[in-house]
C-alpha cells in the first residue's frame, strides 16, 4: 500500500510549478529597481528556488513511510 501525501503538498507542487514555467512572472519582475540592494529578477529566482526547497522539505516531513510509519 502507498501513501498519498496531503492535498495541500500537492497543490504546493502545482504552484512550484506553475512559478517556475511560466516565464511573464519572471519578467515581469525585471525592472530596473532593486529591492533591498538586490535586483528583482535575482530576488525573484531566489524566492522560488526558496520556496521550491521548502516544499520538498515539507512533502518528506509529511510522508509517513519515511517517518517509520508506513512500509
Amino acid at each position: 500500500m502507498h501513501a498519498q501525501l496531503p492535498m495541500l503538498v500537492k497543490a504546493w507542487f502545482t504552484l512550484d510549478l506553475f512559478l517556475v514555467l511560466f516565464p511573464p512572472l519572471h519578467w515581469a519582475a525585471s525592472g530596473a529597481d532593486p529591492v533591498f540592494g538586490v535586483p528583482r529578477a535575482l530576488l525573484y529566482l531566489l524566492s522560488v528556488c526558496a520556496f521550491i526547497a521548502l516544499s520538498v522539505v515539507v512533502a518528506c516531513i509529511c510522508d509517513p513511510s519515511l517517518r517509520g510509519g508506513g512500509r
